[in-house]
């Protein structure tokens, strides 16, 4: 009874909000589906953003701390993202969470945050779940943007029985690679307890243009039950990445390396997919003038297993190419296009051939700001698969509109809508989804 008062409480005070001012429309989230929001948007934190929000924080003497929490009551008309058979259902997800930053002297800083999020379904209760992360970082910062952090997050995370790999946000994110058994195969509910330990090293900036950073990271999976301990493993990844400024041109150019090692140790079969993930990416942005910035990321990855394993080595790389232009100082506009060749890690891995288009429209304003996202996308399978010999191609289009209304710094109220709609050549039917959501939020 009280969560069906919660929920009108929060429908009032939303259409009185919207009613009384106009809307504009914020900040990026991703638009496949809206239980990818929350703590898998995070995966990796700095601590100097962190301490960026502390505007209108909470002091103990030199302490900081940030609470805040969010609402919002999310009604989904497809929540198992099904060609047919749809299920539709009313549910609402609670976001918390609480930063602590101490700096220990003008050095050295400390920095510890909890975030948990909770999803209650109306109906569908088997998809109930909760979330749950906590990080701590130890930074030593000196002159020439010298630096150092230690840092480490352990997260408990659930992934909801009735989810596809290749469209649940959450379990790209989490990186579980053997999760996707081909077209509307929906896996079980799985317990993940995931620890990643980060060492990052800024090095002086000796030449003013020239910027160079090295990362390590070990990251630690393990599944909560017995049927799925052969899927955990441990990832070691080391990186380095220059950034260079030209002087005499609006230009920025990075590139380095990042190298994976990845290891099973539950059986002897897991451990035959142990394997080797190099990527080396090149970016490039140009600034043609105040108000249009040309960008170009690219990225070439190849992944090597044992010879015992069932899956074939993979070389692959990504393009994509964008413009961003400012049509006044509070909206802008993006036109974006990615043509890549991704790896698809089943047992005969089956890479597939990914291209996407879209445009996004920006409007910030002081109390209201917003966003509308449009894109199109394909994924066409290298191969075929399965006796019929036919290659599997997967069109997409997606909608995503955000507004965000914040009368005052503490707290906020926001409407979000996304549209889906996704044919599978191996599929029954077209999957259609719409997600409407309304929610409030205080920030301390």
């Amino acid at each position: 009874m009280g969560v069906k008062y919660l929920r009108f409480i929060l429908l009032l005070v939303f259409f009185s909000v919207a009613y009384r001012y106009p809307c504009g429309m914020s900040e990026e989230i991703d638009v496949n589906n809206y239980e990818m929001k929350g703590l898998s948007a995070a995966s990796k934190f700095n601590i100097m953003e962190e301490l960026s929000l502390l505007y209108n924080d909470i002091h103990i003497g030199p302490v900081g701390i940030k609470p805040s929490y969010q609402v919002n009551e999310i009604y989904d008309d497809n929540v198992y993202d099904a060609a047919e058979e749809e299920v539709s259902d009313l549910y609402t997800l609670h976001r918390s969470s609480l930063l602590i930053a101490a700096p220990f002297s003008d050095h050295l800083l400390s920095h510890f945050k909890y975030d948990a999020e909770i999803y209650d379904y109306e109906d569908e209760q088997e998809r109930d779940r909760v979330n749950q992360s906590w990080e701590g970082s130890l930074g030593f910062y000196f002159a020439n943007d010298f630096a150092f952090i230690f840092s480490d997050r352990f997260r408990k995370h659930v992934i909801p029985p009735g989810v596809q790999r290749r469209y649940f946000g959450d379990i790209a994110e989490l990186d579980i690679p053997f999760e996707d058994q081909g077209p509307n195969v929906f896996v079980d509910r799985r317990n993940v307890n995931m620890n990643v330990a980060s060492f990052e090293l800024d090095f002086p900036d000796f030449f003013p243009n020239v910027d160079f950073l090295m990362r390590y990271d070990n990251q630690d999976v393990s599944y909560q039950r017995d049927e799925f301990k052969s899927d955990d493993f441990n990832l070691d990844t080391i990186g380095a990445i220059i950034e260079y400024n030209y002087p005499f041109l609006p230009v920025k150019v990075s590139s380095g390396f990042v190298y994976s090692i990845q290891r099973y140790d539950a059986s002897q079969t897991s451990k035959h997919n142990d394997n080797y993930t190099n990527d080396i990416p090149l970016n490039i942005s140009w600034t043609i003038n105040q108000k249009n910035e040309i960008y170009l990321n690219t990225n070439y990855r190849t992944s090597k297993y044992k010879k015992q394993s069932n899956i074939e080595n993979f070389e692959g790389w990504e393009i994509v190419l964008g413009d961003r232009y400012l049509i006044n100082p509070v909206s802008s506009i993006e036109i974006y296009g990615e043509r890549s060749l991704k790896e698809q890690r089943q047992s005969n891995n089956n890479s597939y051939f990914y291209t996407k288009v879209g445009i996004k429209y920006i409007n910030q304003h002081d109390r209201i700001d917003g966003y509308l996202d449009v894109y199109y996308s394909n994924m066409r399978f290298a191969e075929s698969i399965g006796a019929s010999g036919e290659i599997e191609d997967v069109d997409s289009f997606h909608v995503q509109l955000n507004i965000k209304y914040r009368p005052q710094k503490w707290w906020f109220a926001e409407f979000d809508y996304s549209y889906a709609n996704r044919e599978n050549t191996f599929s029954s039917g077209v999957l259609l989804k719409n997600a409407v959501s309304l929610g409030l939020g205080l920030t301390f």
